[in-house]
């Protein structure tokens, strides 16, 4: 959306703004998740999964209705409905599917769990890519040279484009929310735990002020800050540096959709993984990856074409999403599998420095170093992640 969006506000309203400027909405949207997370896993919690996804329902498809009345007005009204409204919905109902489904199963199943309700989070990538396309730029006009759409057509169906949205969210909300439920507690089992001594000492509890004070929430923390900066520049940016050197939007958008579905695989594999390898192990191998190639994917359209950089762009895909299905497993290995959602809900707080920090990061450096400015700090920044990884026990 990153391209079309810029692209119509440039080009129709004459508003000074370029690919630095739209990152605003892609960080401010993350940078919800700083507070709508954890407030999303408390409200599961204290109402239930379905009322949490509802009033999250709301908030996400009313901010894309919104949308499509202030991409006609300014960047900044743009950044509060497509960036805040949006965000705090997608972010309120994250937890609820995730926390109700790991109830159904044992705990040995929940990193392959984790990873199947994520896999689906992230093939929502691969289907509305090609409703973008498809709605907006049917023909395929390519960009001009400058790397943003021109053509009159393409433009003026931006706006229509977030009230089809807004109804196929809408809908299938709708929908899911029906069968999102906690499991029942069966008779027998309240009847037989009531009348059985238990011999086995219970886990700890950790009380919020001990999560947050220990070391190894802190590193877990900045392990996050520093592996969402990759996270929400690979989503926010792989098109709009693909266009500088490959202005067919179809191919660029297909790209953008096998990298879903190879998200979504990635998700069920590093779920897979995580249940058997130790967090630390995995992380590692997670982190250094991502350096080998961010430092390098600004050479991939010299070194090897357009196909060499989708190729590139599919890894981080497949790499990038295993932050999310590793660190609920480290929250239950280092402080107990109670309270896992919302203990996890805790650390996406990063996101309201590392949204920010993102859009400041991208802003400052496209414009003083280019592109490769961009993705170097991203490589950095997973290098300090994997540095923290290191000295955990």
């Amino acid at each position: 959306m990153t391209t079309y969006i810029t692209s119509y506000q440039r080009n129709v309203l004459q508003l000074d703004v370029s690919y630095a400027d739209t990152m605003w909405i892609q960080a401010i949207s993350f940078a919800t998740t700083g507070i709508a997370l954890p407030l999303g896993s408390y409200l599961q919690k204290l109402w239930g999964p379905r009322p949490t996804v509802i009033m999250a329902m709301l908030f996400m498809s009313g901010g894309v209705f919104l949308t499509s009345l202030t991409v006609t007005h300014s960047m900044s009204l743009l950044v509060v409905t497509y960036g805040f409204l949006f965000g705090v919905g997608a972010r309120v109902g994250y937890m609820s599917p995730i926390a109700a489904a790991m109830r159904w199963f044992p705990d040995n199943q929940h990193g392959m769990v984790n990873g199947v309700i994520i896999a689906g989070y992230g093939m929502g990538a691969f289907v509305f890519n090609l409703i973008q396309i498809a709605y907006v730029n049917p023909e395929n006009i390519p960009a001009d040279s400058t790397g943003y759409f021109a053509d009159e057509n393409v433009l003026m169906r931006v706006p229509g484009l977030f009230v089809f949205l807004g109804c196929i969210y809408l809908a299938i909300q709708l929908f899911a929310v029906i069968f999102i439920r906690n499991p029942p507690v069966p008779l027998a089992i309240k009847t037989e735990t009531a009348d059985v001594h238990l011999t086995i000492s219970p886990e700890p509890k950790v009380s919020v002020w001990q999560l947050v004070r220990s070391p190894l929430f802190i590193a877990l923390w900045f392990t996050f800050l520093f592996n969402d900066q990759t996270i929400i520049g690979v989503i926010g940016l792989y098109k709009a540096f693909g266009l500088y050197f490959w202005t067919d939007d179809k191919c660029l958008t297909l790209v953008g959709s096998l990298g879903a579905i190879f998200n979504a695989l990635g998700r069920l594999a590093w779920g897979f993984l995580a249940d058997r390898v130790q967090y630390r192990t995995l992380m590692l191998v997670l982190t250094w990856l991502v350096v080998a190639l961010l430092l390098s994917l600004n050479a991939t359209p010299l070194a090897g074409g357009v196909w060499l950089y989708a190729c590139w762009i599919i890894s981080l895909n497949i790499i990038t999403p295993g932050t999310y299905i590793l660190l609920p497993k480290a929250i239950g290995h280092y402080f107990g599998k109670e309270n896992v959602p919302f203990n996890y809900g805790l650390l996406f707080t990063s996101f309201l420095v590392g949204g920010p920090l993102s859009g400041l990061v991208s802003n400052t450096l496209l414009d003083a170093f280019g592109w490769i400015g961009v993705f170097w700090s991203m490589a950095a920044f997973s290098a300090a992640a994997g540095v923290i990884t290191w000295f955990l026990p």
